[in-house]
């Protein structure tokens, strides 16, 4: 008899005698007891306002909320302590250069998939183009104050 199959007739005996279950095959067991709780509160619920959940994220974690500076309206761009005004400028073009470059990485993409799959303009939805127009148009005047910005 080999040691695998000794070990497994002492195991049988072993099941058998605590459950008396020696003659059915036992294939699986599973447990979570020993599985440690999520330290994350309210992570899988929706009902707690964001406030609520901010203030507990804060807590429990030690860290905190940061509020995204660009995009912030004016007046709270401009009171915003946290940096001086040559930071707050340099730091959105930082940002606009970050965002360009993912809108950048967005057209290649589609204009690749368009090359590739022979789509058409008449091919597009009724929206599509004057969508186009005004992006084209609203570029250009993004452009326009760019340059003001640098001048």
């Amino acid at each position: 008899m080999s040691v695998s199959e000794e070990l497994k007739k002492i195991i049988d005996e072993i099941i058998g005698e605590d459950c008396g279950c020696m003659d059915e095959d036992l294939e699986e067991v599973s447990t979570t007891a020993n599985v440690a709780g999520y330290q994350t509160p309210y992570a899988f619920t929706s009902k707690k306002s964001k406030d609520k959940k901010d203030k507990i994220a804060t807590t429990s974690t030690g860290y905190t909320v940061v509020k995204e500076m660009y995009d912030q309206n004016y007046p709270s761009f401009k009171q915003d302590e946290g940096k001086n005004s040559k930071q707050k400028v340099n730091g959105a073009i930082k940002e606009i250069n970050k965002r360009l470059f993912q809108i950048e990485r967005i057209i290649n993409r589609a204009s690749k998939l368009k090359s590739e799959d022979g789509i058409t303009n008449d091919k597009y939805w009724k929206s599509t183009g004057p969508r186009i127009n005004k992006i084209a148009e609203r570029l250009f005047k993004v452009s326009k104050k760019l340059r003001e910005i640098a001048g």
